[in-house]
């Protein structure tokens, strides 16, 4: 009798939200899958009389989960991939095909399904990827994909899966679990030895947290670019602590021997936009140039950002250090070449929160001369350019 009238008072509280014609808590637990069938009914006769026009992609992404309720895993994965071909951007149909690909044997089948769409949807190079030379390698890395493509110049030329977080937000603290979202250069080679086992003997270290990162607040590190000694630990979507982990012979043969200390980017985007507006950075660097040049010293300081930062301190620091290194000089001549900028901006941004510039830079004096690699962080201040902080590695 007890549990007879338990029974009753659970059904009574579990068609409440039904009786008040609270909608809206039906989608909530359609999504924690608590809903019953006859909320579920209601729901979707519901839905049919708002009479919704409803977009192609999206009517994939719904068939696709009431086949993944019934178990039908495969063609579950094969109408996200149909809507991932629809609309590229949409996160909910990655999401959805990388969660089931780890339930099923085939998974090379449906990699390279995806692959095959990646490659078509980046014959034209994003939006991101501003400026590259011909002969110069960037690396894109996608979460939502689990991608990590290489671009040589504005050409993608090879793309491989990978793994990152298994929390898929944007890192902002130690411990989270997330992949940091931004653009980083690659700073050390972790040497093998130094590698326990599950590394897989390889491992490059990224310069998380960033400058950006660091003016925003977030913490932690140790963020790698990194093998495994499990052969199909790149086929795990959405499993490490933070760090982007690729096949451990992929890594060796193909992507590490690419990476120069001084001057390979690499970007994090959760999505890769595919429209940015993009604000001329290279006629801002030039400029940047000329102030130099010219020694106009307040001139050149405008073009550094209030929270300038770099190895002697902050902008202050930067204004005496550079007032003497200017003003004493009877000539300055500038050349900048072999300029790569790569923006970082998501999904939904219109503008990139801020652009990354590294080039060839070769600096002559009446008493002094240098070449190296000069690398910047680059935000909007104010609605104008600005330098964030700037790195110089001579060669």
């Amino acid at each position: 009798m007890i549990l007879v009238l338990s029974l009753l008072v659970s059904l009574v509280f579990a068609l409440q939200e039904l009786e008040k014609g609270e909608i809206e808590k039906l989608f909530f637990k359609l999504a924690k899958n608590t809903i019953s069938p006859v909320e579920l009914k209601a729901l979707k006769a519901y839905i049919e009389e708002l009479k919704i026009e409803v977009e192609p992609y999206l009517r994939l992404y719904a068939k696709a989960l009431v086949l993944e309720r019934e178990g039908k895993l495969g063609d579950a994965i094969e109408l996200y991939l149909r809507s991932i071909e629809l609309n590229p951007d949409y996160n909910p149909s990655y999401y959805r095909f990388n969660f089931l690909i780890r339930k099923v044997k085939n998974k090379e089948v449906y990699r390279e399904k995806i692959a095959k769409i990646l490659r078509e949807r980046f014959k034209t190079p994003p939006p991101v990827l501003v400026k590259n030379p011909r002969e110069h390698y960037v690396f894109l890395v996608e979460k939502m994909s689990q991608y990590l493509f290489v671009f040589k110049g504005n050409k993608l030329v090879e793309l491989y899966p990978v793994t990152t977080g298994k929390n898929i937000g944007d890192k902002e603290r130690e411990g989270d679990g997330k992949t940091p979202e931004g653009v980083y250069y690659f700073t050390r080679f972790i040497p093998p030895q130094q590698l326990p086992e599950m590394y897989g003997g390889i491992a490059v270290a990224l310069n998380y947290p960033n400058p950006y990162d660091r003016l925003l607040g977030k913490t932690g590190g140790g963020i790698w670019l990194h093998g495994s000694n499990e052969e199909d630990r790149d086929k795990l979507p959405f499993s490490t602590r933070g760090c982007v982990v690729a096949q451990t012979k992929v890594l060796k043969e193909s992507i590490v021997p690419k990476i120069d200390l001084t001057n390979t980017l690499i970007g994090i985007y959760k999505t890769i936009p595919k429209e940015l507006e993009i604000d001329d950075v290279i006629s801002f660097l030039r400029s940047w140039e000329r102030a130099w040049e010219r020694k106009d010293l307040e001139g050149f300081i405008s073009f550094y950002s209030e929270n300038f930062t770099w190895k002697g301190g902050g902008l202050k620091e930067w204004r005496n250090y550079k007032r003497r290194t200017i003003l004493s000089k009877k000539y300055i001549k500038v050349k900048i070449s072999d300029l790569t900028v790569l923006a970082f901006a998501k999904l939904g941004d219109k503008k990139p929160r801020y652009y990354v510039a590294e080039f060839f830079q070769e600096y002559e004096s009446d008493t002094y001369a240098d070449k190296g690699i000069k690398r910047m962080y680059i935000v909007r201040e104010k609605g104008r350019l600005k330098i964030l902080s700037e790195e110089f590695t001579i060669k």
